[in-house]
């Protein structure tokens, strides 16, 4: 990741580009950049999501992500901090679940934020009881990892990476909800196109991602079966 908040272009320019980072897509990966306008708008989103979950403020939580996906992640790091609320963060894979574990045995956490499939089963096979771990707290799994929590007797919220963005549906369905003021999402032939509304450092148009789904009426996100 290159750090860099210099620019030559004019200051009535859009903001800085300042950091580099991989975005993984079903054809590979691409190199994007981010401003720091970019930063301050997805984190005043999430800062709204972590609001409607009910993160409360001085209460731990446990956020998971992928250094790769550093750029995406920093605005719910900012959130998180912004909302009072404290954290510790692992990565979403089986090899570091034992720092998930320890986390979830030794602090009531809150909220876990991130969970992947991969991760969800490293625990259950270190022995651990998903419900007894997982039930006080709110969840947020990838699909996969939802599932198998369902299957657990737990209601968890499900994040669905969408490219540069992640969307967010309730426990009770209803499709999941994406930063309109900054991306649109459509579906072509059933699969989610990602475009860019807001000034972004990186434009997107049409951006496959690979996933499968449709948009209702009221502009939400449903997974196909």
């Amino acid at each position: 990741m290159n750090l860099d908040r210099t620019d030559p272009r004019a200051p009535g320019e859009l903001a800085s580009r300042w950091a580099v980072f991989l975005l993984r897509l079903p054809a590979g990966t691409r190199t994007c950049t981010v401003s720091l306008r970019d930063i301050e708008a997805d984190t005043a989103w999430a800062r709204r999501v972590f609001e409607r979950m009910g993160l409360r403020r001085g209460e731990p939580a446990h956020l998971i992500g992928a250094g790769f996906d550093n750029a995406i992640l920093w605005p719910y790091e900012s959130a998180l901090m912004a909302l009072g609320v404290p954290f510790g963060v692992a990565e979403p894979v089986a090899i570091d679940a034992p720092r998930t574990d320890m986390f979830l045995r030794r602090l009531h956490m809150q909220a876990v934020i991130g969970l992947t499939g991969e991760l969800v089963d490293a625990l259950h096979g270190l022995g651990r009881d998903l419900k007894a771990l997982l039930g006080h707290s709110t969840l947020v799994a990838l699909p996969d990892a939802a599932a198998t929590l369902r299957a657990a007797d737990l209601a968890p919220w499900t994040l669905l990476p969408l490219g540069p963005l992640w969307a967010f549906e309730p426990p009770e369905g209803g499709g999941a909800e994406f930063d309109r003021s900054e991306w649109r999402v459509e579906s072509a032939d059933g699969e989610l196109l990602v475009s860019s509304t807001g000034p972004r450092a990186t434009p997107q148009h049409r951006l496959a991602t690979g996933v499968r789904g449709g948009i209702d009426g009221d502009g939400r996100i449903v997974l196909s079966a």
